[in-house]
């Protein structure tokens, strides 16, 4: 979670997952989820998924500042990841 703040976005907390759920609006002013989504694997070379998909249609608008960061990997995995976030803040 250290990582995801340094890089400008606002994570939650989870109580018990395999996932982050992020706020991109520290990172892109327009709150653009599924944008950012589109770029991080280019630019910092991770992927995300933007919220609003998980969102019924009629409410998508909802979660569209938000990503979802999935952590159901090896340890050495998540700290590469963490690398390259830093890298990219």
């Amino acid at each position: 979670m250290n990582a995801l703040t340094e890089c400008g976005l606002r994570p939650i907390t989870p109580e018990g997952t395999y996932f982050i759920t992020a706020d991109v609006r520290g990172r892109r002013s327009d709150g653009d989820g599924m944008q950012f989504c589109r770029e991080l694997p280019q630019q910092a070379g991770i992927v995300a998924i933007p919220a609003a998909v998980l969102y019924d249609p009629r409410h998508e608008n909802e979660g569209r500042h938000l990503v979802r960061f999935a952590f159901c990997k090896q340890l050495s995995t998540i700290s590469l990841a963490s690398e390259k976030l830093r890298a990219w803040a």
